[in-house]
């Protein structure tokens, strides 16, 4: 998604190149780890050949921390949100992280809550269902 789609770029607004340059490199230090899986392979070729952007910051073969760091991102309905994202890897399997965004306590939390109760009320029948059980 990163490197594929324009929207998930506007939304990142500037901060789209620093991110896709430390997916990259995460990406690469993941391939490394599994060189003789194809799955692996496979999504390496099809990054660069649907990304001339990924091919250049693989090539660079930097190594960027994306642990614990500041995210602005650009949503079309609420303008600006601010978060800190937060990511911890778990202890019984490397493979996987768990990853949080956590709200600065700026308008991004009033705007957040705008969204929640606006998706609630379109889908109140939804949510009247879950108050019985």
């Amino acid at each position: 998604m990163t490197f594929t789609s324009p929207r998930f770029r506007y939304i990142k607004g500037d901060q789209w190149e620093l991110h896709a340059r430390r997916i990259a490199a995460k990406f690469h230090a993941e391939y490394a780890r599994h060189a003789d899986d194809s799955w692996w392979s496979g999504q390496f070729e099809a990054l660069c050949e649907a990304s001339s952007e990924f091919q250049e910051y693989w090539d660079s073969q930097e190594v960027l921390d994306a642990i614990d760091a500041p995210k602005v991102l650009q949503c079309p309905n609420l303008g600006i949100l601010n978060f800190d994202f937060v990511s911890f890897q778990v202890l019984n399997d490397t493979s996987l992280t768990v990853s949080l965004h956590v709200l600065h306590q700026d308008d991004t939390v009033e705007k957040m809550q705008r969204l929640l109760s606006d998706y609630q009320t379109r889908n109140s029948e939804h949510f009247e269902s879950f108050q019985g059980i």
